[in-house]
């Protein structure tokens, strides 16, 4: 039988271990994200996310956050599309063809040069994200990775990526999506800052191509 204080004990250590990898989290990678993000919203450009389990719901909670939590009025909104949440198209791709090809298959019918992917793996070897991110690199995308503590091979298709430096699967989800959030909060600020006066507005921004 489990003793109380051999609960606690196992909450206190999964608490502590996660407070320490968020220290450690690298600041400049996650302004170097932000501003790839940055970028393609000032070119009107779209974010499409992809994961697998716990982080194919990142994805979707973060798709839906830059598209909800950052309108601001007058302003044109971050245009987003979990490429996780079509549910026919994923069981298509993956029956007919291959489960490695469920994103990548998407993005070849709705993806144009210059719109964003962002993967997100913890173990950064899922092979359907490094297919969506080399299809990005082959077609003129910005690649983006929220990644586990070493990156694996999506360390190297991306063109910004944040590592989540923790020991389990679990601080790791955990720590994509606070990061998650924070870029959510940044853009929100960002989408602000230009809406005040002495920037031109942007409310046209979302009509370039990929919409």
């Amino acid at each position: 039988m489990v003793e109380a204080t051999d609960r606690q004990h196992d909450i206190s250590s999964y608490l502590l271990r996660l407070r320490q990898a968020i220290a450690e989290v690298s600041t400049t990678d996650l302004v170097w994200v932000a501003e790839k993000i940055e970028r393609a919203y000032l070119d009107g450009r779209t974010l499409y996310l992809c994961g697998n389990g716990g982080s194919a719901a990142t994805a979707s909670h973060l798709a839906v956050d830059l598209s909800k939590n950052t309108r601001v009025p007058g302003q044109a909104p971050v245009c987003t599309m979990s490429l996780v949440d079509h549910v026919p198209s994923l069981t298509a791709w993956a029956n007919d063809v291959s489960y490695d090809e469920v994103f990548t298959g998407q993005l070849a019918g709705l993806a144009q040069p210059g719109d964003v992917v962002i993967g997100i793996s913890t173990s950064g070897n899922s092979p359907n994200v490094l297919q969506a991110l080399r299809y990005g690199r082959a077609h003129g995308m910005t690649t983006i990775g929220l990644l586990g503590p070493e990156g694996g091979i999506a360390r190297e298709l991306c063109d910004a990526y944040v590592l989540a430096p923790a020991e389990s699967i679990e601080e790791q989800e955990d720590i994509h999506m606070s990061l998650a959030h924070i870029l959510t909060r940044h853009m929100r600020s960002y989408v602000r800052a230009l809406a005040e006066p002495g920037h031109e507005s942007l409310a046209g921004a979302g009509t370039a191509g990929g919409q």
